[in-house]
């Protein structure tokens, strides 16, 4: 399975030393995240047998996967402090569990 966003694109984005691979994995598990992530959020799919993300709107997935993993990658825990008040950082840990969730519909 392809990701829409690869390593040498991703980077580009963050400004990374091309030739560096120490953090190959960790970008790779990122940009898998966020792209999954993003396809539970959208109720859409981008990779598969048959994506429903496609044309300009994966070019739009695509930049907004960037955008995610930069985020992650700058803000590697959920929070961070702010006037030494902890501060959830947007994003992270409640945007990625969210649509994982199973609620019980008293059923």
């Amino acid at each position: 399975m392809t990701e829409p966003v690869g390593i040498e694109d991703i980077k580009v984005h963050l400004l990374l030393d091309p030739d560096a691979t120490s953090e190959d994995a960790y970008l790779g598990s990122l940009l898998l995240t966020a792209r999954r992530s993003l396809e539970l959020k959208t109720g859409q799919t981008i990779v598969g047998a048959e994506p429903t993300i496609i044309g300009d709107d994966l070019e739009l997935a695509k930049h907004a996967i960037r955008l995610i993993v930069g985020n992650w990658y700058a803000n590697r825990e959920p929070v961070a402090l702010e006037a030494n008040a902890p501060r959830e950082i947007p994003g992270t840990l409640t945007w990625l569990i969210e649509p994982l969730l199973k609620w019980d519909d008293g059923a």
